[in-house]
C-alpha cells in the first residue's frame, strides 16, 4: 500500500498535478527553433572601402543572432567593407548592415551602416576641418535635448579622430563609456566630454612633433566651434579671445605658441562645457 502511495506521488509530481508544487514547462526544440531573427532580402559587393566604427556591436552573420564585438572597444581601429546585406529585423524594419574586417584581419562581422564613419585623412598642418555642428551655426538647441548630446557625443568622435595620429588612441579611450544622459558632466566615475577636452589638453601640451602639434590645436579649435554658441555672455567672450588667439599663432611658425594657445583654449572650453549639464 505504501509503495503504491509514493507511485502515485511521483505520478502525480511528473503530471503537475500536486497542489503547491510548480513543475517547469519543457519547451521543445520546435518551438525554440520558432525565434525570430532579421531575414537578409539582398546581398551587394563594395569597393574595399575604410570605416571607422562609432558604437553598437558587430554580429557573426546578417542574420543578428550572435554578437561578436562591441565596437566601443575599437574607436580607433581601421575597418575595410567588402558587402552590405539590406536586411529585415524581428520588429519588421529594414536595415542595412556592412561585412568589415580590421587591417591585421583579427575583428570582423557584421554592423549597422548608421554606426559607422568614413576614414578621414588629413595630413595638412592647418586644415579647417569641416566637422559638422550645431554649435556654430547661430542657432542653439537645448544641451539637454537627447538628439544634441548624441549629436555632440558624435561629433566630438569625428574631431577627434583629425588629431594626430599618436594621440587618438588615448582621447578615444574616453568614449568606451560615455552616454548621452551624462554627456557634459558625469556625476560617477564614467568619462564625460568636458574630460575629452581636457585628454585632448594634455595630448598638445606633450606633443613635440610640429606637424601633431598642430593637428591637435586644429582638433580644439574645432571642439570649440561646436560649442560656441552654447555659453554665457561672458564665458563666450573668454573662448572667443582665446580662440582667437589660437588662430593666429597656428598662421605663425612657432609651434610652442600654438601649443600654449590650444592647451589655453581646451583648459577653459573643458571647464566650460562640463557646466552646461543641468
Amino acid at each position: 500500500m505504501k509503495s503504491k502511495l509514493i507511485y502515485s506521488a511521483i505520478l502525480a509530481m511528473t503530471l503537475g498535478t500536486v497542489p503547491g508544487i510548480s513543475v517547469s514547462t519543457f519547451t521543445s526544440p520546435n518551438a525554440l527553433a520558432k525565434t525570430k531573427l532579421a531575414r537578409v532580402i539582398s546581398y551587394k559587393k563594395l569597393s574595399k572601402t575604410p570605416y571607422n566604427v562609432n558604437k553598437g556591436y558587430l554580429y557573426t552573420n546578417p542574420r543578428l543572432n550572435k554578437k561578436a564585438h562591441r565596437a566601443a572597444n575599437y574607436l580607433s581601429w581601421t575597418f575595410y567593407a567588402t558587402e552590405s546585406a539590406k536586411v529585415k529585423k524581428a520588429n519588421g524594419k529594414e536595415a542595412t548592415y556592412y561585412y568589415l574586417k580590421s587591417g591585421n584581419n583579427k575583428v570582423k562581422g557584421w554592423i549597422w551602416k548608421g554606426n559607422l564613419s568614413k576614414v578621414v585623412v588629413s595630413t595638412n598642418n592647418n586644415t579647417n576641418n569641416n566637422t559638422s555642428n550645431s554649435g556654430s551655426s547661430g542657432t542653439t538647441q537645448s544641451t539637454n535635448d537627447y538628439a544634441q548630446q548624441k549629436s555632440d557625443i558624435s561629433n566630438m568622435l569625428s574631431i577627434v579622430r583629425t588629431m594626430y595620429s599618436q594621440d587618438q588612441n588615448d582621447v578615444l579611450a574616453d568614449f568606451k563609456d560615455i552616454t548621452p544622459k551624462e554627456a557634459y558632466d558625469s556625476s560617477d566615475n564614467d568619462n564625460d566630454l568636458s574630460e575629452v577636452i581636457s585628454d585632448m589638453k594634455y595630448a598638445v601640451d606633450g606633443q613635440d612633433n610640429d606637424n601633431g602639434v598642430r593637428m591637435d590645436a586644429q582638433a580644439i579649435q574645432n571642439a570649440y566651434q561646436l560649442f560656441a554658441s552654447r555659453f554665457s555672455s561672458l564665458t563666450s567672450i573668454k573662448l572667443a579671445a582665446l580662440s582667437s588667439h589660437l588662430s593666429d599663432t597656428l598662421s605663425g611658425k612657432s609651434s610652442d605658441d600654438v601649443s600654449e594657445a590650444a592647451s589655453n583654449l581646451a583648459d577653459a572650453l573643458s571647464d566650460a562645457v562640463s557646466n552646461l549639464q543641468s
